[in-house]
């Protein structure tokens, strides 16, 4: 209930809030349907690796840190802790940039904090990178910003779509900048996604698997209801220019899935997810854009609309009992 308020909260207490949130993730024990697909899948098969093997794998840098883990002969833990301390420096570096941080923080939680950082835990990464690179983009630190982006797709591909978005960074000498991101497009696929395009278009469009991910459209609606929420009140958004412009392509591409879904479940629902940062925004914009004497009561709705989609998700999700308990490594395994 804090956030009804538009509190100022410091550095140490962020720091104290995203501890707990990486704790939570990091430390959790048989936690979420991909748990031993993680184990089987990386962390196993890391044992009998080379570090070459490793480094030439696909998303590398998640079968680096699996390899360095297993050769120090500590447990799957340490993987999902720098999961979670990734993610949550990168959520609490952009939500600081809006209006109102802690309603960003407090939307985060039901979907993006639980769902997905405790379960896709390689796209957990590269989220928290995207969400650490994107004020680079506002401010127009292109380098940085491409760096970080191509950081986030060696954890896991699907963060090159951010690749192409350096081309709204810039008003004066677009030519350039165009050529940049072009540049950096092609480069991100030929290094990261050529060789493993034909098997992710196997498996996430024309195969069995391709209808997998159930409740996908409630999930992406998630992200376009804001997206039109932005859309239409675009014009009263105090962005600086570039931050406007990603956000508006942004939700462009919210919209595009909502129409997708129907047709490749799964695809849409994972790229999605780089998508879920537009609820984030809205939430902490949504108190200046509906006129009333009470943001109060504007904070308390948001929040009780977050708490619906946390109840709904734990009561009526296909998937959730893997949640249940919910089991912590100092007192579990």
């Amino acid at each position: 209930m804090l956030t009804l308020a538009r509190l100022r909260v410091r550095t140490l207490g962020w720091l104290l809030l995203g501890l707990m949130l990486a704790s939570m993730i990091g430390l959790r024990y048989q936690v979420g349907t991909d748990w031993y697909n993680y184990i089987g899948g990386y962390y196993d098969p890391s044992r009998t690796m080379s570090l070459l093997d490793a480094l030439t794998a696909s998303d590398p840098a998640f079968v680096l840190l699996n390899w360095v883990t297993t050769h120090l002969g500590v447990g799957i833990w340490l993987v999902n802790s720098f999961a979670g301390v990734v993610f949550v420096t990168g959520l609490i570096r952009f939500v600081r940039r809006l209006p109102e941080p802690l309603l960003a923080f407090t939307a985060a939680i039901p979907y993006v904090g639980i769902v997905v950082a405790m379960n896709y835990t390689r796209q957990a990464v590269a989220i928290g990178f995207v969400l650490w690179a994107l004020p680079y983009l506002y401010d127009r630190r292109i380098a940085r910003y491409l760096i970080t982006i191509f950081i986030a797709a060696t954890f896991h591909k699907s963060a090159v779509i951010f690749l192409p978005l350096v081309a709204l960074a810039s008003d004066r000498n677009k030519l350039g900048v165009v050529l940049v991101a072009l540049f950096s497009a092609v480069f991100g696929y030929f290094v990261l996604l050529s060789e493993y395009i034909n098997g992710l278009v196997n498996q996430y469009v024309a195969s069995g698997y391709s209808q997998a991910s159930q409740g996908a459209p409630f999930r992406v609606a998630m992200d376009a209801l804001p997206a039109i929420v932005l859309l239409l009140a675009r014009h009263r958004l105090q962005m600086n220019p570039v931050e406007k412009r990603v956000w508006i392509w942004i939700s462009l591409a919210s919209l595009v899935a909502m129409v997708l879904v129907f047709r490749a479940p799964t695809a849409v629902d994972r790229v999605a997810l780089y998508f879920s940062p537009i609820q984030f925004v809205i939430a902490s914009y949504i108190p200046r854009l509906i006129t009333t004497n009470s943001r109060v009561l504007i904070r308390a709705v948001t929040i009780t609309v977050y708490a619906g989609v946390l109840y709904v998700w734990l009561n009526y999700a296909a998937n959730s009992y893997a949640w249940f308990p919910y089991q912590f490594y100092p007192l579990a395994g």
